[in-house]
């Protein structure tokens, strides 16, 4: 059973819930499992699609006071060079054994109709944490089985961001990245 979005420090409240926020106090407090967690996701990032205007005026209603009391979580329709996002992903090849339907991709490279980039899931947890904090500090130590080119039209919905190109990365991102 996975445990959570759960974060140890306490954001002041700004009356506007993050994706992660909204998923978690609908938990009430009980472990779900990774299912249940991936469908949460999808239908609170699904209201963001059918709103996308609301969900911009909320971030920016979110984004006063400290800067350590703000997430960095966005969606996004495209992706950037030197950021980590997750998505939902269809593969071209649906022949294959497996593939990671909602992946965690450091984004290396992008034009218009693909984009290259090191998912993170193919990592253990340990190895997926010293990575990013490589990342962080500006440094790729990724293994080369990790990188893979996606296809934009195969991405189902929006990007959400989790790690900008500075290095920002807050505790409570490290948690989800686990």
């Amino acid at each position: 059973m996975a445990t959570g979005f759960a974060t140890t420090e306490k954001k002041k409240d700004t009356g506007y819930k993050t994706l992660f926020e909204r998923v978690t106090a609908a938990t009430k407090g009980e472990k779900k499992s990774l299912s249940w967690y991936r469908s949460a996701v999808k239908a609170e990032a699904s209201r963001y699609s059918k709103n996308l205007e609301k969900y911009i005026l909320d971030e920016k209603r979110d984004s006063g006071g400290l800067a350590k009391e703000q997430d960095i979580n966005e969606l996004r329709r495209y992706v950037v060079e030197g950021h980590l996002y997750m998505f939902e992903y269809k593969a071209k090849m649906r022949w294959l054994p497996y593939y990671d339907r909602n992946p965690l991709v450091y984004v290396i490279k992008s034009n218009k109709n693909e984009f290259w980039g090191a998912n993170l899931h193919y990592l253990s947890p340990k190895k997926r944490l010293l990575a990013t904090q490589k990342l962080v500090k500006g440094r790729i130590d990724i293994p080369k089985i990790c990188f893979h080119k996606y296809i934009h039209d195969h991405v189902d919905g929006l990007y959400l961001i989790l790690l900008w190109l500075n290095g920002i990365l807050p505790f409570s991102c490290q948690q989800k990245i686990l």
